[in-house]
């Protein structure tokens, strides 16, 4: 396959990403939903184009969105964790120990959105809860919350990587060859 087809596509996934990343704006949960749908597309592009066309897309999304996009929230979750998540992640899945994979993912995941919570509340001024409110056992919630989002969202990839492998990719290649 051509690299301009290749630049192409990854230049009208950017597009998308972006067009997803404003609808981030328009409900809180898809703050948490659209930087991990855009995940997925990192995952196809990974697979159909290679790790660098993944990374280029990954870069491009990170800095258009931190330019335009309003909810910094969407974007800081996209910028640390779900934006390269997916290339990270099959450098991971290398490692023989299944028990050793699942904690760094799961580290990596808990350190990612602490930088994200104290980048919003910080920099941002983004509060932490709407209310202001701040109680031990809303952030025992969050935290349980968040983490077996993580875990969902792990299966989903692997169950979208399948999908995609047996399914999806070859119709790509196809249509773009």
């Amino acid at each position: 396959m051509k690299k301009s087809v290749k630049a192409a596509f990854c230049g009208i996934a950017t597009a998308l990403c972006i067009v997803l990343m404003f609808a981030g704006s328009l409900f809180y949960v898809f703050s948490y939903a659209v930087p991990m749908l855009l995940g997925l597309i990192t995952l196809m592009i990974n697979k159909t184009f290679g790790k660098a066309y993944a990374l280029y897309l990954y870069f491009s999304v990170a800095v258009l969105s931190l330019l335009f996009v309003p909810e910094k929230e969407t974007v800081m979750m996209y910028v640390l964790f779900f934006g390269f998540y997916p290339v990270a992640r099959l450098s991971i899945d290398k490692i023989k120990l299944k028990t050793v994979k699942i904690i760094l993912k799961i580290v990596l995941f808990n350190f990612a959105v602490t930088a994200i919570e104290f980048i919003c509340v910080y920099v941002f001024g983004i509060p932490f809860f709407e209310d202001g409110v701040f109680s031990k056992s809303m952030l025992i919630f969050f935290t349980a919350a968040m983490n077996l989002s993580f875990l969902m969202y792990e299966f989903l990839l692997k169950s979208f990587t399948v999908l995609y492998e047996r399914k999806i990719e070859e119709r790509i290649k196809k249509a773009l060859s």
